[in-house]
């Protein structure tokens, strides 16, 4: 059995300065160790959470940076060839003109170069007619 005397008391009051010392010396320091830990992670958390902020922030300006670039580049693209089609269709009409103004060219000549033949023939025909009319009669006609 138990018996409650002096000595009980005094190891309670042992225990109890025990206590007291282990607070100062033990607990005390341990808790505002970890007060200081817990204030320096939520710290690195909040740090953390406001560079995410930021970095999303960026990734959303660099984003939109990005597609006005590209909208940009395709508007330059669009234009460039459209000029380019346009000078095309500029080179393509003037070579058709420029062919059809040396076809008329050739067909004119085509023309003269004919009648003058045909010139030639007529007066070469008579020559011949004459020619041939003499030497059948066998006197000029």
């Amino acid at each position: 059995m138990i018996d409650i005397n002096v000595s009980l008391l005094i190891q309670l009051v042992n225990f109890i300065v025990l206590l007291i010392v282990l607070h100062a010396i033990l607990f005390k320091p341990i808790r505002q160790v970890m007060q200081e830990r817990e204030l320096g992670i939520s710290s690195a958390f909040g740090d953390a959470k406001i560079a995410q902020e930021r970095m999303q922030n960026l990734l959303g300006e660099y984003n939109a940076s990005l597609a006005e670039a590209k909208q940009k580049a395709m508007t330059a693209y669009n234009s460039l060839y459209q000029q380019g089609l346009d000078a095309q269709r500029d080179m393509v009409a003037a070579e058709r003109t420029k062919a059809g103004d040396m076809l008329d060219k050739a067909r004119a000549e085509i023309v003269t170069a004919s009648s003058a033949a045909r010139g030639d023939l007529k007066k070469e025909a008579e020559r011949l007619s004459q020619d041939i009319t003499a030497k059948l009669l066998g006197r000029a006609v």
